[in-house]
C-alpha cells in the first residue's frame, strides 16, 4: 500500500485510503493552566495596554492580574522606568500624557518628542486648574470636590465634599508605606482640617486638631509617609508670616517645621533632596547650597515661565514652561555634571488647539495596573 491509494484485488479497482482522522483534543477542563507565579513573572513585563487584554483572556487570568503580588510586581518594574506626566485642559475635557522620564544619553533631543497619550475625563469634569503630585501612580486634583485618577487603568472616583456650608478647601494627597494606605487631607478656608481614607466601602471625613489657623498656599509634597504643605498664617494676631507644615499620614496629626520662613519661599517648589524636604528657588537653592545654571541657560529659556517640578532619584533638577501658549519644554539640569538638557514636547494638533491651556507636569510618575474597584 504506497500513498494514499490502495488496490483491492477483489474488485480489481481502486479505492480512497481512509486515514485515521487526528484524536479530538481534550476537553477544556483537563488542560493544565499556567502556573499562576509564572504569569505573575510574565505579565508583569507587558505594556499597560497587553496587561488590559489579557484580563479579558479567561477567568483565571482575570484573577491572577488582580493579585496583589502581580500589582506590586509590575509597580516594582514600572518604577525602574518613571514617566513624566503633563496635563490641561481641551475642549472641556482633562487630558494625560506622558513620556519617559529619564534622558537618553544616546539620543538627539534637537528634534520634539511626542508624548503618549494616558486618558482623559468625560467633559465637564476636567475643570480643575492644578492637581497633587503624583503618588504610586494615583493622581488627586485641587479642587473643592476631590478627584481621583489612575491614568494606568483610566479610572477615576469622586469623593464627596467635606464641607456642608460651602466653604472653599484645598485637597492634599498622601500616602502611608506603613499601612499601604492612600488619604486625602483637606483645608477648608474656615481653618477646619479633615482627612479621608481611600478603599473603604463608605467615605467619611475626620477632623484632625489643628492649635493654628492656617491657609494652604502652593506647595507640598509626600516623603515617606509625611506630607508637607506651605501654609500663610499671623504670627501675633497681626503679622503674616509664612510656615511649612507636615501631617503625618498614618498618626494623621499636624505640626509646625521650624519658624516662620521669608517671603522668598513663596517662588519656590517644594523637592524631594535625597528623601528629605527642600525647597528650591529658580536659583536652585536650598539650605546654604546654591546651584548656577550653565551659560547656555539663557539661551534656553530666555523671559519664558518655568516652574521647578522637582528632583529625580538621579539628582537632576527638572523643570518645566507652563503653557502651551509656546512650545512646551521640559529642562533637565544635571547638579553634579553642571549640564542643561532641554527636550520639546509635542502635543500635535491638540496641543495647537489647545494651546491658551496651562499645563501641570508630574514627575517620578510610574504606571499601576491596581483596578479603582
Amino acid at each position: 500500500m504506497f500513498g494514499i491509494l490502495g488496490f483491492n484485488a477483489a474488485m480489481g479497482k481502486r479505492k480512497k485510503q481512509v486515514v485515521p482522522s487526528p484524536s479530538k483534543s481534550p476537553p477544556r477542563e483537563n488542560l493544565k493552566e499556567i502556573p499562576a507565579d509564572v504569569l505573575v513573572n510574565v505579565l508583569s513585563r507587558l505594556p499597560l495596554e497587553d496587561v488590559a487584554r489579557c484580563r479579558c483572556v479567561s477567568k483565571h487570568w482575570s484573577s491572577v492580574l488582580r493579585r496583589r503580588d502581580f500589582t506590586q510586581l509590575y509597580l516594582e518594574v514600572s518604577s525602574a522606568r518613571p514617566r513624566i506626566l503633563f496635563t490641561f485642559v481641551h475642549e472641556g475635557k482633562r487630558i494625560f500624557y506622558s513620556i519617559l522620564q529619564d534622558v537618553d544619553p544616546d539620543r538627539d533631543y534637537s528634534n520634539a518628542i511626542s508624548p503618549y497619550y494616558q486618558m482623559h475625563f468625560p467633559k465637564g469634569l476636567g475643570s480643575f486648574h492644578d492637581a497633587c503630585p503624583s503618588i504610586r501612580a494615583f493622581i488627586c486634583n485641587k479642587y473643592r470636590k476631590p478627584m481621583i485618577c489612575n491614568p494606568s487603568t483610566r479610572q477615576y472616583i469622586s469623593l464627596p465634599i467635606s464641607t456642608t456650608k460651602g466653604n472653599q478647601m484645598r485637597p492634599y494627597f498622601g500616602y502611608d508605606p506603613i499601612g499601604k494606605v492612600f488619604k486625602v487631607f483637606c483645608v477648608s478656608d474656615d481653618f477646619v482640617c479633615r482627612v479621608t481614607t481611600l478603599g473603604t466601602e463608605v467615605v467619611t471625613w475626620r477632623r484632625v486638631e489643628c492649635l493654628i489657623p492656617h491657609w494652604p498656599l502652593h506647595s507640598e509634597i509626600c516623603i515617606d509617609g509625611v506630607l508637607y504643605y506651605l501654609v500663610g498664617c499671623l504670627e501675633d494676631g497681626t503679622r503674616l508670616g509664612y510656615r511649612v507644615v507636615c501631617f503625618d499620614v498614618k498618626l494623621e496629626k499636624l505640626k509646625f517645621v521650624g519658624g516662620v520662613v521669608g517671603s522668598l519661599i513663596l517662588y519656590s517648589s517644594f523637592i524631594n533632596y535625597h528623601g528629605k524636604l527642600a525647597s528650591a528657588t529658580k536659583l536652585v537653592k536650598w539650605s546654604h547650597i546654591v546651584y548656577e545654571f550653565p551659560d547656555c541657560w539663557f539661551d534656553f529659556v530666555a523671559d519664558t515661565d518655568i516652574k521647578i517640578v522637582g528632583m529625580t532619584s538621579a539628582g537632576e533638577i527638572i523643570l518645566s514652561t507652563c503653557s502651551l501658549v509656546e512650545p512646551l519644554y521640559v529642562f533637565y539640569f544635571n547638579v553634579n555634571k553642571n549640564t542643561l538638557t532641554r527636550v520639546e514636547i509635542d502635543f500635535e494638533i491638540v496641543g495647537k488647539k489647545a494651546s491658551n491651556s496651562q499645563v501641570s507636569t508630574l514627575i517620578n510618575h510610574v504606571e499601576n495596573v491596581k483596578l479603582m474597584d
